[in-house]
């Protein structure tokens, strides 16, 4: 009959409470840095409970903080394959080795379940600690990604519906040693100046139409630049208004849309204020 006594009890609590905060912190928590940085503070916070296990003579202790390392390693495993966009395969391979070297860790175990000396878990420790801190250091003091709009200075109408543009690119790039997730600037475009002479037909007696323009990202969303390299993004335009097959328009890049419809008609493409980003025009 298995004998539930309350130091068991706060113990297993805390396995599990530590084990939910490790799966919410992978899966949940907005993190503004590098994946890796993820990745070194969970591993920090494993190597602390594994050395726990090898530095306690309770078997009890032994097994649940087991329990959360292994968990908590399979979590890790999903995240990367995850981020990373390895797919099924790659994520059946990925724990396939590691049931693999589970069940060749088992044949390391000693009488009393340990793996190692309660000296050498902690010396261990000590040496995750000072690699998570410079993990840490170099990924905050090399900053972020660093996004460029470079533009095309006019744009061309030519074929038929939907009339899509290309009008330039966001570059991104990562100026740091670790991959670090992309979150494409938000733009936005207007048709500034007299269109007058392409705006589409209105109905009678209805309220006048206007050429409307609208600017997106190519994707980036949720993707990882790696480590000093670049990716690019295209940057497409939406244009509604009648007449225009084999107009060309300038673009020129804005702080807002423009408030004038005198003049040459152009395209003014901003970003989006309230995305918060600062983009430099090239």
């Amino acid at each position: 009959m298995v004998t539930i006594d309350s130091e068991g009890l706060f113990e297993a609590a805390a396995a599990v409470v530590g084990t939910i905060a490790v799966l919410m912190f992978v899966f949940s928590v907005d993190f503004p840095y590098s994946p890796v940085s993820r990745v070194a503070l969970v591993a920090l916070f494993l190597a602390g409970v594994f050395a726990i296990t090898q530095r306690s003579a309770e078997f009890r202790t032994v097994v649940l903080g087991y329990g959360v390392v292994v968990v908590s390693t399979v979590a890790l495993l999903f995240y990367l394959t995850g981020t990373f966009d390895v797919g099924t395969t790659g994520t059946v391979f990925g724990l396939l080795i590691l049931a693999g070297l589970l069940f060749a860790l088992r044949n390391r175990l000693d009488a009393d379940g340990h793996f190692v000396s309660g000296r050498r878990a902690t010396d261990a420790l000590a040496v995750v600690a000072v690699l998570v801190a410079v993990v840490l250091v170099v990924d905050v003091a090399t900053g972020g990604l660093a996004y460029e709009l470079r533009t095309e200075s006019e744009v061309t109408v030519a074929g038929a519906e939907p009339r899509e543009l290309h009008v330039g690119s966001v570059v991104v790039t990562n100026p740091t040693p670790f991959p670090e997730r992309v979150d494409a600037p938000r733009y936005r475009a207007c048709a500034a100046g007299n269109w007058s002479a392409h705006r589409p037909p209105s109905e009678p007696d209805g309220p006048r139409r206007d050429v409307r323009v609208h600017a997106s990202v190519q994707s980036g969303y949720g993707e990882h630049v790696f480590g000093f390299s670049t990716r690019t993004y295209p940057v497409v335009l939406h244009v509604d208004g009648s007449d225009l097959r084999d107009e060309t328009f300038p673009v020129r890049v804005t702080d807002a849309c423009p408030d004038e419809d005198t003049g040459e008609p152009y395209v003014a493409l901003f970003e989006d204020r309230e995305n918060g980003r600062v983009v430099v025009a090239a």
